[in-house]
């Protein structure tokens, strides 16, 4: 078979897992980036703060690179453009008018070397050329607003990426999603589907957000005291709809939290929010107001570290105390790893009198996910021949895939890619003919230091098991110890049985000490101190403990 006619693609990350979306497609010499997100890492206790793909492919190939398409602003989506354009990838980024805001606020948290090359696209009315791919786009629902799907005409046949979906028939902000669009590359023969499998298991249509304006509506006129509304700071739509009924109540609306206020006025500038200068208030001025006259719009719905409700929920807040009376509404999805952060401060909300409300005992939130009959819907208008799921855990993506042959798909044309497959697309065929070990990398700080397994594997050890400093001095000229030993330890035991073992492992030292010296008297040859006493350390702590902490022996010499 020619290379003229097969298509390559390498999915970086979104397959396997919830987040890191990132999608390659590779035509000869030609390749066109679908997104390029980052994954929350659930590791942020061992430094690391979250997940990218590996660019080393498309660093290795950047003069082939001739577009990055983003189908929204979410941070799964473009919470690696940094560092995709650190690796040296200069091609144009395509964006819709709301994500190209998002875009340029995050990278002014980056020193880049050179500037991006950012264009924005309106869906459904502009064509994007990239090389040998022509991209048009349609508007469809998600829980942000400016939300495309992709309809990628390449040599070998039409591909549709429906990107994050949901069939809203009453949107709060933006178009109902374009099925007619979707129905339409159907009839001209699409040859492949990806299609958002987040919630395949869920087999009752999704809710649409005009319920939460309802919801909305009900709790905040019969609030007692302060509302709280804990959102993602992303959810446009859901921030229109607070301010659309407090204004209706003649109640002022505080926000809480910098991405919450960056994005009220990214909102603003794209002209979604507007009228809010009679009910938009400082966080510093709620108190000047009855208490049940205020809502605050807060991020930290997912228990993230010093997030403004976290703050809130421990007593910190410089400007937000909770009393008896007052309403919390948790209105998010709790994400898949933050159950138990999220879980801990639900309860501290509750141990300060606050009302909690969240999706499992309250209708305040809806998914921007499609669900089953959804999928089954967007099936049955594109009529693939080829079906790849994308966008869910494995077993999402195994759920989907039966959805499809159900629906209709061959089954020898449903295929279940992984992160780092290399899929070979042709008119007859769609499989994997290859696999790149590890497209990840764990990053800690906004430079993108990496953080290797190595370091994760030291960090983790200490962190479990604890550390332990011995401190020597040595003469340089008679190699005699003049000082010590002073050991520290941090994490081992508790106070009072760390003092007792410490006294011990100190006489076990000097024990090691007498015999290094009796060698250094007798001029045998000179053991190694060091490592003696890390090893001995180790066995000291194991008997005693029945774990082996990390020993680091420390030697001056003077």
């Amino acid at each position: 078979m020619s290379e003229a006619a097969s298509l390559k693609i390498l999915p970086l990350g979104g397959l396997g897992e919830i987040g890191m979306n990132c999608m390659l497609l590779e035509y000869q010499d030609e390749i066109l980036v679908i997104d390029c997100g980052l994954l929350f890492s659930d590791l942020d206790h061992f430094g690391v703060e979250f997940v990218i793909p590996d660019f080393t492919y498309l660093k290795d190939r950047a003069d082939q690179v001739k577009a990055i398409v983003i189908t929204h602003g979410h941070e799964d989506h473009i919470g690696a453009l940094p560092f995709a354009l650190k690796a040296g990838i200069r091609a144009p980024v395509y964006a819709t008018p709301f994500t190209s805001l998002l875009i340029r606020e995050k990278l002014k948290e980056y020193e880049l070397e050179h500037p991006i090359d950012l264009r924005t696209y309106e869906i459904g009315t502009e064509e994007i050329e990239a090389g040998s791919f022509r991209i048009n786009t349609i508007p469809v629902n998600h829980s942000i607003v400016d939300c495309a799907a992709l309809v990628i005409d390449t040599p070998i046949g039409k591909i549709v990426h429906t990107g994050d979906f949901k069939i809203d028939p009453t949107p709060f902000l933006g178009e109902m999603i374009h099925l007619d669009k979707f129905k339409k590359a159907g009839d001209e023969d699409v040859l492949l589907l990806f299609s958002d499998s987040t919630n395949v298991e869920r087999h009752e249509h999704s809710m649409s957000e005009a319920i939460i304006l309802e919801k909305f509506d009900e709790l905040f006129e019969s609030a007692q005291g302060l509302t709280i509304v804990a959102m993602f700071a992303s959810n446009v739509s859901r921030m229109g709809q607070v301010f659309e009924i407090a204004k209706k109540l003649g109640k002022k609306v505080a926000l809480a939290g910098r991405t919450m206020e960056q994005n009220v006025r990214l909102g603003v500038e794209a002209g979604y929010l507007s009228g809010l200068e009679s009910i938009l208030i400082s966080i510093d001025q709620i108190d000047e107001y009855p208490r049940d006259r205020v809502i605050v719009m807060s991020t930290g719905s997912q228990g993230e570290y010093r997030s403004a409700l976290i703050r809130v929920s421990n007593g910190e807040h410089a400007h937000i105390k909770l009393e008896k009376g007052d309403l919390v509404l948790m209105s998010s999805k709790f994400i898949p790893g933050n159950e138990k952060a999220i879980g801990r401060m639900i309860n501290n909300l509750f141990k300060q009198g606050a009302e909690v409300l969240y999706e499992s005992v309250h209708d305040i939130h809806v998914s921007g996910h499609a669900s089953r009959p959804e999928l089954k819907q967007m099936l049955e208008l594109v009529r693939p021949k080829f079906f790849v799921p994308v966008h869910g855990e494995y077993r999402h993506l195994v759920h989907h895939a039966a959805l499809a042959r159900e629906t209709g798909v061959s089954p020898d044309n449903v295929l279940i890619a992984v992160n780092g497959d290399v899929v070979e697309l042709t008119k007859d065929h769609c499989r994997v003919v290859d696999h790149m070990d590890e497209p990840r990398v764990l990053v800690e700080g906004r430079d993108g230091s990496d953080v290797s397994r190595l370091v994760l594997k030291d960090r983790r050890q200490m962190g479990e098991k604890g550390v332990v400093f011995s401190l020597l001095v040595r003469n340089q000229v008679t190699r005699r110890i003049i000082s010590g030993p002073e050991i520290i330890s941090k994490g081992l035991a508790h106070e009072n049985v760390e003092a007792a073992l410490i006294d011990e492992a100190k006489d076990l030292v000097r024990k090691l000490i007498v015999d290094y010296e009796d060698d250094v008297a007798s001029n045998a040859p000179e053991s190694d101190l060091q490592e003696t006493i890390r090893v001995e350390l180790r066995r000291f702590f194991n008997s005693h403990l029945g774990k082996k902490p990390t020993v680091l022996p420390i030697i001056l010499d003077l």
